[in-house]
């Protein structure tokens, strides 16, 4: 697919059949399933190691103002 501005990628999806619109989801649905293949974790932390999140710096502490209602 070319460099298309969103902006003229969306008319052309517009001026598609919605027969045309379907398969185009399926095409760009097998394309993500090819990149992305799914994978099945045996536990918790399987699962995050997999994750595209892996090694992000997330700050999972619980700020305790939240609670003292």
């Amino acid at each position: 697919m070319s460099n298309l501005p969103v902006k003229m990628l969306l008319k052309e999806i517009d001026n598609l059949s919605r027969e045309e619109k379907i398969q185009l989801i399926h095409y760009l649905t097998r394309q993500i399933e090819k990149q992305y293949p799914k994978t099945e974790s045996k536990n918790l932390v399987e699962l995050f190691q997999n994750s595209p999140l892996f090694g992000v710096d997330i700050d999972l502490e619980r700020q305790s103002s939240f609670y003292s209602l």
